[in-house]
């Protein structure tokens, strides 16, 4: 019983937020209410059984992304200081039937998800099966590496486009450091981060060893530690550079090359494309994947194609 009340409280939640975030006047609100959202939604992938996608959620979809928001909001306050950011202007009168449109293809789905078969398909217990002989526990790190490596390969493409996508669009001559904090130099900031920063890292690293057997992965543990990052650049450890670094630039690519590099040379052997040669190449693809993961994400953050660390950091 608890548990129904609770999953009811979590749709109450998430359908208010939802609207909260599309209809709210103030501009501001409408951001702390999308990462109040994506909390909650985090919250609900966890009652539904996946805490892999509640991670990412909660480390992505309101972690970093409500960052990234909260940023670009400050640059626009400091851009027209004068002016309130808010929604103004008339809405599209296609706004509702969309919406409503939305709501019930969302509310089709989930009965079809309640009143479809339990039980795994033919195709499920097959990959199940097939998984006993790998080394890897977790089923959802052996599907997505070793029978769909090629959409995980597009995957952290994908990431890598974005961030070439927002070089390409951002031209600022000098960088400024709006987004840190007042003052860095503060020794209870220095403290903080002398504990934050190792057990994040900490965490990074568990969350991807864990990744073959348990909950967790390259996305997930690369997310975390993103957020170590932002944090460095908010506290103004590392901030934004206009000198390339050959470091950093590998560093992005060291995913898509590393994976692409084992994954093709598999045809060599005669096997098919994405077939990984064992346990060592998982492990070298996902470190690798989570340190691309990390710095895009952070340097996507800092608005940036470079990072450099300060004197005090």
């Amino acid at each position: 019983m608890l548990g129904i009340v609770l999953d009811l409280v979590i749709i109450a939640s998430l359908i208010a937020l939802a609207i909260q975030v599309v209809s709210g006047a103030s501009l501001f609100r409408g951001i702390i209410h999308f990462i109040v959202m994506g909390l909650t939604l985090a919250l609900a992938w966890a009652r539904l059984g996946a805490p892999d996608l509640a991670m990412a959620e909660a480390a992505i979809g309101a972690g970093v992304t409500g960052a990234l928001m909260m940023v670009a909001y400050r640059r626009l306050v400091e851009i027209t200081p004068d002016h309130n950011p808010s929604r103004t202007g008339s809405r599209s009168r296609l706004a509702l039937p969309i919406a409503v449109g939305a709501g019930g293809l969302v509310g089709l789905l989930g009965l079809g998800a309640t009143l479809s078969d339990p039980e795994p398909g033919l195709a499920g217990l097959a990959v199940l099966e097939a998984l006993q002989d790998e080394a890897l526990g977790n089923p959802i790190t052996g599907v997505l590496l070793l029978y769909r490596g090629l959409d995980t390969l597009l995957e952290i493409a994908v990431l890598l486009t974005a961030f070439l996508a927002a070089v390409a669009v951002t031209r600022r001559e000098d960088l400024d450091y709006s987004i840190t904090t007042r003052d860095p130099h503060t020794p209870l900031v220095g403290a903080l981060l002398a504990i934050i920063v190792p057990l994040t890292v900490l965490v990074s690293v568990h969350l991807l060893k864990a990744g073959s057997h348990d909950p967790g992965g390259a996305f997930q543990a690369g997310a975390v530690l993103a957020a170590c990052g932002v944090l460095l650049v908010l506290t103004s450890r590392v901030s934004a550079s206009s000198q390339s670094r050959p470091l950093i630039g590998l560093g992005i690519v060291a995913g898509l090359i590393s994976f692409s590099l084992i994954g093709l040379a598999a045809m060599l052997r005669g096997e098919p494309p994405m077939a990984l040669p064992g346990m060592w190449a998982v492990y070298f693809i996902e470190t690798a994947m989570m340190l691309s993961i990390a710095l895009t994400l952070v340097l996507l953050f800092a608005g940036t194609e470079s990072l450099r660390r300060n004197q005090h950091g």
